[in-house]
């Protein structure tokens, strides 16, 4: 159980799973929803940003729609010279959607999202260019079975 879930109740779960499935929902019809005042409803998202839950509203954008269709895993073997130097130029590459520092054999694991082979491979080599990596290994995506955004029955773990 984390540490949050001692500050937020059913109700704010509830209010966050509807968040989560749309962002966009008004006030109005989450209170009426959950049978709560508009006001209630503000002031429990009030708290939920402020408490740094609620981090802000963003758009789910079907990326292939866009021309994304290429999405990898790369996960990078690290030199402990420069380690931390090292990981920020990673963060910093373009192309790279998420990048997560890892236990195991590998240090590092980022998302890629390319419109094509080229330009995943232009991502790789620049990955690969940076000074302090030993390793690049490229984990293809075949289909995606689930994204965050669609996990709203997580809430309910917290």
């Amino acid at each position: 159980m984390s540490k949050q879930s001692n500050v937020i109740d059913d109700v704010d779960k509830l209010i966050l799973k509807i968040l989560l499935r749309n962002s966009r929902t008004p006030y109005k019809r989450i209170a009426e929803d959950l049978g709560l005042s508009e006001a209630t409803i503000y002031l429990r998202i009030k708290k939920l940003s402020r408490l740094g839950i609620l981090k802000g509203f963003t758009a789910n954008i079907d990326l292939s729609r866009l021309g994304l269709t290429v999405i990898a895993f790369i996960m990078l073997k690290v030199s402990p010279k420069n380690y931390e130097e090292t990981l920020k130029r990673i963060a910093n590459s373009s192309g790279i959607l998420e990048v997560y520092e890892v236990s195991g054999e590998y240090q590092v694991l980022a998302k890629v999202i390319a419109s094509d082979n080229k330009e995943l491979a232009r991502i790789v080599d620049e990955l690969g260019s940076i000074d302090g990596l030993i390793e690049v290994k490229v984990l293809y995506v075949i289909r995606t079975l689930r994204t965050p955004y669609e996990a709203t029955e997580l809430i309910t773990y917290i």
